[in-house]
């Protein structure tokens, strides 16, 4: 009905048109709303179930980080002789156990009793250097640092929560068997596990989907292999440096150095304090000496074995990278904290790809 009929039309009846207009509107924009609003109800509870089993995807990220690390071993043995990639595999994890089960064998109870000499050493260090500085006024402040990280380090309890990598409500035993278990499945056949990934996907878009993982396989392990050179050279160096200085426990400080070095940034950092404390119960100028080993080893894998291999590999920022660290670290603890670094690499990866590269149309080259 136009406009011109009905205003010949009685009062009364254009009234009841316009009701009937103004509730269709409504009821419209009343169904807009509800659709709106159930959908932001659906996002936050998928957000919610995630948040509580993030441990277990954080689990399954480490037992692909370890699928990758075990199947480009075995792509390049296979690439290299008449084995097979799966022959390869087993090859590898046979070699890996072979080496674990040696040097358990004929090392552990050395490692084992250096570490116990190091959380019994650092107790006295801490009151000698009490007795030393107590006397000065920013002394209470630095004493009550390192006897928070004193604690941690010679703590039962303490320790289990630093060396509790992957705890969960399965325990650090527990999760670390399902990463193993995850892991070998994932390597032994990943195209079956990333095909049934992107079947999610619309056909048009499987093609950028295996391009996702292609590229984000490639990088991850590239940022494993920085991550072993930097931990194998960073341990040698400083066990050289700590025996050429006649540091005690020198083997046990570099294994210590090596196993923190994965974590980029703050992992170094943390290194520093028990060869610190040692250094202390040396006396002398053996403390200044030990800091500047560890300023120049640390300066050494920042500026020149890192920067040589991330030509390789995706490069981010520190600061983004230390953001992550923390930001996950707080969320979800030391895993968290442990995996942020690979966590940034995927991430950095899908950002360069999915939005930057299609959504704004820029061309830019993909690690």
């Amino acid at each position: 009905m136009s406009f011109w009929d009905r205003g010949r039309m009685p009062e009364s009846e254009a009234a009841d048109m316009e009701r009937i207009g103004a509730r269709s509107i409504s009821g419209l924009l009343t169904k807009r709303t509800l659709i709106v609003v159930a959908a932001a109800a659906a996002i936050v509870v998928l957000l919610l179930m995630l948040w509580q089993v993030a441990q277990i995807l954080l689990l399954i990220f480490a037992s692909m980080l370890l699928a990758l690390f075990l199947r480009s071993f075995a792509v390049t043995i296979s690439e290299h002789s008449a084995l097979t990639v799966n022959a390869s595999l087993i090859l590898v994890v046979l070699i890996m156990v072979g080496e674990f089960v040696l040097t358990a064998t004929l090392y552990g109870p050395e490692i084992a009793n250096g570490f116990y000499q190091l959380s019994q050493k650092l107790p006295g260090t801490f009151d000698k250097l009490q007795n030393n500085i107590g006397q000065y006024e920013w002394a209470p402040m630095l004493l009550d640092t390192l006897a928070r990280a004193g604690r941690a380090l010679t703590n039962p309890q303490q320790l289990a929560q630093i060396a509790g990598i992957f705890s969960t409500a399965f325990g650090a035993l527990g999760s670390t068997l399902i990463v193993i278990v995850l892991g070998l499945y994932f390597a032994v056949e990943p195209k079956t596990y990333i095909d049934g990934v992107t079947r999610l996907f619309p056909q048009e878009r499987r093609a950028r989907v295996y391009e996702a993982f292609d590229r984000i396989g490639h990088a991850l392990r590239w940022w494993l292999l920085s991550r072993l050179v930097s931990m194998f050279a960073v341990g040698v160096l400083t066990v050289i440096g700590l025996v050429m200085l006649g540091m005690p426990l020198a083997f046990i400080l570099g294994l210590v150095v090596a196993i923190l070095d994965f974590v980029p940034h703050v992992g170094p950092i943390i290194a520093t304090i028990p060869a610190v404390m040692v250094g202390l119960a040396e006396g002398g100028s053996t403390v200044l000496y030990v800091l500047v080993l560890y300023v120049v080893i640390q300066g050494l894998e920042s500026y020149l074995i890192t920067p040589y291999i991330q030509k390789q590999m995706i490069s981010i920022a520190p600061a983004w990278l230390l953001a992550a660290q923390l930001v996950l670290g707080a969320g979800f603890g030391i895993l968290g904290f442990l995996l942020a670094p690979p966590l940034a690499v995927v991430v950095m990866v899908l950002v360069q790809m999915l939005y930057v590269r299609d959504v704004l149309g820029e061309k830019m080259e993909l690690p």
